[in-house]
């Protein structure tokens, strides 16, 4: 029995989420609460009282009546569902998918409404006390590569700054950023379109670190195995359910402080300004957000670590059986690789691939990976880890291929 004003079990067709959300138990907050750090405040708060982090509708939002806010939008099983592979197969069907043909993209129609309101109707939150205002965390931004014509996706975070103006970070590492400067340089300014509620995959995608000659809706199609409907300019899914059109201009202001989904604030910092032309909603429209820190925005981190890092070791020709990120270690830092032959080429292979992480562990036997130290012996590979260019310490990769002696003890 739940708790008076506690959440309700709530169905996935009544959610009016698409059936990959199937694959979790779903929650309706149904008491009034504000955008304004409440939600966050209360995941938080379930999440210390029940030891997950739940999926929750909250659908009685005071400054946005009649809106619906879809807390924990893309739990694992989520993003497996949508791609129609399980946790036992899934990176090794990904690594099959990406190296064979693209579905590709199909033109289509979609049902949105525009909201005369532009981002003033969006329920965007104030996750923290800190943050400088409210943020749209879950939109994935697309934009144009302006000499090549080719199609990116990314995460950025954005936050509103009245109606129809907007501040979007743009990491100087991304293709957005490059595709901005270029804009700029050709005396134009870069045209940006950010949806949201869309097929899980495509934040995959978007959070995915995928070379830059690609179309991203390539692997989208790839990664769903099946060709994927746009519509508008820039090109977004067809099933979005709220959808921001603009252009990001050479003007710059204030933008943050921001609780960055690793734990921690970033600084304030000049960010351009992204100038809003148009917002569209599609009917019965559910807006999601990555609430700040844990399992919420870490899970797509570890997601596209794995399967990428998978997807290499596979193609360079190592007998990898599965890769684990860690959420302890903000999805990113430590890295588990169970192969059957652990090499020093392999994870060597695996560090020059993905230079972020610190801790590489390759082993036959990783489940329970401080055991598996204790219990093989290993050798270490060890290099500079750097941060923006600036050495920060080491990197080790730890290889187990010396096992232990005897045979395990038997019940």
């Amino acid at each position: 029995m739940r708790a008076a004003g506690g959440p309700a079990p709530l169905g996935r067709d009544e959610a009016g989420l698409p059936p990959c959300y199937d694959a979790v138990p779903l929650w309706a907050h149904d008491a009034p609460i504000s955008a304004d750090v409440e939600i966050a405040r209360w995941m938080a708060d379930d999440e210390r009282r029940g030891g997950r982090r739940r999926t929750v509708v909250f659908r009685s939002i005071r400054e946005h009546p009649g809106s619906a806010v879809l807390c924990n939008p893309y739990p694992r099983l989520v993003m497996l569902a949508a791609m129609g592979t399980s946790p036992e197969t899934w990176q090794a069907e990904t690594a099959r998918r990406l190296a064979g043909p693209a579905p590709g993209a199909v033109g289509a129609g979609a049902e949105w409404s525009e909201l005369a309101e532009g981002l003033d109707a969006l329920p965007a939150l104030r996750h923290r006390p800190g943050d400088a205002g409210r943020y749209v965390t879950a939109g994935v931004g697309v934009t144009r590569d302006p000499e090549s014509g080719r199609v990116n996706l990314g995460v950025y975070r954005i936050q509103v700054a009245g109606p129809f103006r907007a501040r979007v970070f743009f990491d100087p590492r991304t293709d957005a950023h490059r595709n901005w400067e270029r804009s700029l340089a050709a005396g134009r300014p870069l045209p940006l379109a950010v949806f949201l509620g869309a097929d899980p995959v495509h934040l995959l995608v978007a959070a995915s670190r995928l070379p830059a000659e690609g179309d991203d809706y390539l692997t989208s199609s790839r990664l769903l195995g099946r060709a994927v409907s746009l519509s508008g300019e820039p090109p977004v899914p067809a099933d979005a359910h709220y959808v921001v059109f603009g252009e990001v201009t050479g003007r710059l202001e204030t933008e943050g402080p921001f609780a960055e989904f690793k734990g921690y604030y970033v600084d304030a910092r000049q960010s351009p300004v992204f100038e809003v032309h148009q917002v569209v909603r599609a009917p019965r429209a559910v807006y999601p957000t990555i609430v700040t820190g844990a399992e919420s925005g870490l899970t797509l981190m570890a997601l596209q670590n794995e399967y990428l890092m998978y997807a290499h070791l596979a193609a360079e020709g190592f007998p990898v059986r599965g890769v684990r990120y860690l959420l302890d270690a903000r999805a990113e830092f430590v890295t588990l690789i169970e192969c059957d032959e652990p090499s020093q080429a392999l994870v060597r292979s695996a560090m020059a691939f993905d230079v972020r992480t610190k801790v590489v562990l390759c082993g036959p036997q990783l489940d329970q990976p401080w055991q598996a130290l204790a219990t093989f012996g290993f050798r270490v590979h060890a290099e500079p880890w750097r941060r923006k260019g600036r050495v920060e310490g080491e990197r080790i990769g730890i290889v187990l291929d010396l096992p232990p002696e005897g045979r395990a003890v038997e019940f």
